[in-house]
């Protein structure tokens, strides 16, 4: 009775909320009008009668049409109500389908804006608990006295800024986990590349062997490899997916990059494409979000809201003259607000969804800092800002767990940090393709970054959709995508482009953050030290003593892989020595492992580059043309977090690799047996048990040592 009572209370303050609304929006809305309050009054109850008795009955119909047809018919839908609600309330009358859509935008703004102020969400509303009706059929009928787990991924947030968050007061919630005891929060160390597609495939699938970077570059085929295309990600998916993934027991994948073998995964980027390019999406995935009528449109007026904040943060740093600072408008503010607003958003509904459906294992990432972090800057407020609402999504999810058919135990972690990088291109003039160029002579040479291009798999995906079918629309978005005939999928002008210059470039360099790839695409296979001093003379020599970067990794004949640094050499197979000034002091014990892997997997550059890192300031040189830098070594970039129940254990885990991570939540929120010996090992890919304690980080501190460059001193041998 009491869930009752506080449905109709939420349900009054919503109508009051929205009745003050339309009679606010009346002097700025031509097309409209409302001859009185009683009317207004009126007004509103219809339309909210239409979206609850109407609306769902729609969508569950149209579930059939496809993902692109339910879409276009559920924004629309909201506007064609108020229409219909005018013709049925005296005193209220709306001049068309435009001035309808405007009123429901309008609504949802101010509704946001109010609901904000009065502290009023979607915990308890109407729609939210239809869709817990709905779901209830779709549980499973045994097993719900074990406990499931909702994992939840904050993209790109190192275990520092966590802290700093948690004790500025932005995250109350998460603060209240751990504040009682419930939860506790350890460090971990990510693998190199310290970036999403790696990471990820560490957490969920236990394997992140051959993905080198964001992008790579396969030399045999002179292909370029990009973690933002479906279609090339779909083709990791199918490599790692073996039925043991993390998620493969009744588990859902939300907005991931890879699915970890789950049975129900929503705007995974791995699987958004079948064998066959066909767009494997379905209606059912939205219907949560888009069953409440204002939450796209909410979401809308959110992508403004987000763009206005993004030009005026932007402003206020060049205002201010915050170094290093990069140019921040442009696309970026429409992504910013898409993934800020309307992705965070579906991505709880659907997540709120699963735990209705009782699934056993849950795992959604949010991106909004790691967006923020890559523009503005990983330690400023304006990513720290970001977290806020994050913890505001925690809180949702927590609140709809009392009503999940099964009890619900939280983990919240990150993949891997960020560090704030030094432009190379802004410090040195031009960028590292450009220096290999001039070093060697080279014709066409292209650098590619990574960081740009993390939330457009889900829009190209989208996009094939549209264009795969026969009907007007298809045709223009082929014509606007610049298909040619018998081209099967839509791919981004940019991205394109991009293949077509790899295809024909001699050098292509491929960046994450800090760490470089550099191919030589006329050679099919990788290039030795010694290959590399025959055919490009003083090449190595320079990249070494170049300012810009801390240390060169390659492979040789006659010493295996090596690490060169400007006063040493490292050797990285077993047993390996160190000539001179080791390349790695400053950096984790584990790093050497880390770069030994690294340089082993297939596609890997036949020279790989990080940039310098300062262990006085924690910065890098960037050689992408991001602020906030993730994918090499040095700084927080490799010191993501875990925050996990008490209940799993009273040892603090230390954990290095992401399939660190797979195997101690495969124990904890599986129940599976430890595996022989995992609790003793060290290194990547291994859970080493300790006594650490568990508000810390585990024992990695960066050594504070710094190195001079000097330019003229080469050590290369073979």
């Amino acid at each position: 009775m009491t869930g009752v009572l506080r449905l109709v209370v939420r349900g009054l303050v919503t109508w009051t909320i929205e009745v003050v609304a339309l009679y606010l929006m009346l002097r700025s809305l031509p097309g409209v009008v409302v001859v009185d309050w009683r009317a207004a009054a009126a007004a509103i109850l219809v339309i909210g009668l239409l979206n609850a008795l109407v609306r769902p009955a729609i969508l569950l119909l149209a579930g059939n049409l496809g993902v692109i047809p339910f879409l276009l018919l559920a924004l629309p839908l909201n506007a064609v109500l108020v229409l219909i609600a005018a013709r049925l309330v005296p005193g209220f009358a709306v001049d068309g389908l435009g001035a309808a859509f405007v009123v429901t935008v309008g609504l949802a703004g101010l509704n946001a804006l109010f609901s904000a102020m009065l502290s009023v969400n979607d915990d308890d509303s109407f729609y939210r608990n239809v869709v817990r009706r709905l779901a209830r059929h779709l549980a499973p009928t045994e097993g719900l006295d074990q406990p499931g787990t909702v994992i939840v991924q904050i993209d790109g947030l190192a275990e520092p800024i966590l802290r700093r968050a948690l004790g500025e007061g932005r995250m109350p919630t998460l603060a209240g986990w751990l504040a009682s005891g419930s939860h506790r929060l350890v460090g971990w160390e990510c693998d190199l590349p310290s970036m999403t597609t790696s990471a990820q495939a560490g957490i969920l699938h236990g394997d992140n062997r051959d993905i080198p970077a964001f992008y790579w570059y396969e030399k045999g085929a002179r292909r370029l490899m990009s973690s933002a295309n479906p279609r090339d990600l779909h083709g990791v998916q199918r490599r790692l997916s073996n039925g043991q993934g993390l998620l493969q027991q009744s588990g859902t994948s939300v907005t991931n990059l890879l699915s970890g073998d789950a049975e129900r995964a929503i705007m995974t980027v791995g699987t958004l494409l079948g064998d066959d390019d066909a767009l494997r999406a379905e209606p059912r995935d939205f219907y949560g979000y888009l069953l409440n009528p204002y939450n796209l449109y909410r979401g809308l007026a959110g992508m403004l809201g987000e763009a206005v904040l993004e030009c005026w943060q932007a402003l206020r740093q060049q205002i201010k003259d915050v170094q290093p600072r990069m140019r921040r408008l442009g696309l970026f503010t429409l992504q910013r607000g898409a993934t800020n607003v309307v992705l965070r958003d579906a991505t709880t509904w659907a997540v709120v969804a699963a735990m209705y459906r009782g699934s056993r294992i849950i795992y959604c990432d949010y991106l909004g800092y790691d967006e923020v972090a890559h523009y503005a800057g990983p330690e400023t407020r304006d990513a720290v800002a970001t977290l806020a609402s994050i913890d505001r999504q925690l809180r949702q999810l927590a609140h709809a767990a009392r009503e999940a058919p099964r009890p619900y135990r939280f983990v919240v972690l990150s993949n891997h940090g960020q560090t704030t990088a030094l432009l190379f291109e802004a410090v040195y003039g031009k960028r590292l393709d450009a220096v290999v160029r001039e070093l060697i002579d080279a014709d066409e040479t292209v650098l590619l970054s990574g960081g740009k291009g993390e939330g457009s798999g889900y829009l190209s995906a989208f996009l094939n959709e549209v264009a795969a079918g026969r009907g007007r629309t298809a045709r223009g978005a082929r014509r606007l995508m610049g298909m040619r005939g018998g081209q099967q999928s839509v791919e981004f002008p940019r991205e394109r482009r991009r293949r077509e210059r790899a295809a024909q470039a001699e050098v292509v360099v491929t960046s994450s953050g800090s760490l470089g790839h550099i191919y030589f695409a006329n050679v099919p296979h990788r290039l030795s030290l010694e290959q590399l001093v025959t055919a490009y003379p003083g090449l190595v020599e320079a990249l070494v003593a170049h300012e810009g970067l801390g240390f060169v990794l390659l492979d040789s004949e006659t010493r295996g892989t090596i690490v060169l640094g400007k006063r040493g050499l490292r050797e990285l197979q077993a047993g390996g020595g160190v000539e001179g000034e080791d390349p790695l002091n400053g950096f984790s014990p584990h790093t050497a492992e880390f770069l030994r892997r690294l340089a082993s997997y297939a596609n890997a550059g036949d020279l790989i580059v990080n940039g310098a890192y300062n262990p006085s300031t924690g910065q890098v040189i960037g050689i992408d043309d991001l602020i906030g830098a993730h994918g090499g070594a040095g700084g927080m970039q490799t010191r993501p977090f875990l925050v996990y129940p008490s209940v799993w254990t009273g040892r603090a885990p230390e954990l290095v690799g992401a399939v660190a991570v797979h195997r101690f939540l495969r124990r904890h929120a599986l129940g599976e047996a430890p595996r022989p010996a995992a609790d003793e090992e060290v290194g990547p890919a291994t859970v080493a048990g300790g006594d650490v304690p568990a508000t810390t980080i585990p024992a990695q501190q960066m050594h504070t040592s710094t190195r001079r460059a000097h330019d003229h001193e080469r050590h290369c041998s073979g």
